[in-house]
């Protein structure tokens, strides 16, 4: 669905995809599990992700642009803050498997 970006948060507390202006949200899975993610200007730079219930944010500053977005689109809940590198990994994955990586080598986020 395409939207203003200034309609966008509305869209992301129901968790709905939609595109806006160099601004877009999407539901992705695996075999085990789905989550949502709004992205700016591309699958590079995620901005939120909800996994398990749980809301992630993008900690890391990329430009002025991307800035009001992060502000159009923050969920009304708590996040918790991630690194560009791990939101993208969290993107392609899904939750389970950055838990799984941390097991794994003991790295958290």
């Amino acid at each position: 669905m395409k939207i203003a970006n200034k309609a966008a948060r509305s869209m992301v507390e129901q968790r709905r995809p939609f595109e806006g202006s160099n601004l877009f949200a999407r539901w992705e899975s695996n075999d085990h599990e789905e989550w949502y993610v709004v992205y700016s200007y591309g699958e590079h730079f995620p901005l939120y992700i909800n996994a398990q219930g749980a809301w992630f944010e993008n900690e890391d500053k990329y430009s002025p642009t991307t800035s009001k977005h992060l502000s159009q689109t923050r969920p009304s809940r708590n996040t918790f803050l991630l690194s560009t590198e791990y939101m993208k990994r969290l993107a392609r994955g899904g939750y389970s498997s950055i838990a799984k990586e941390r097991i794994l080598t003991g790295v958290a986020a």
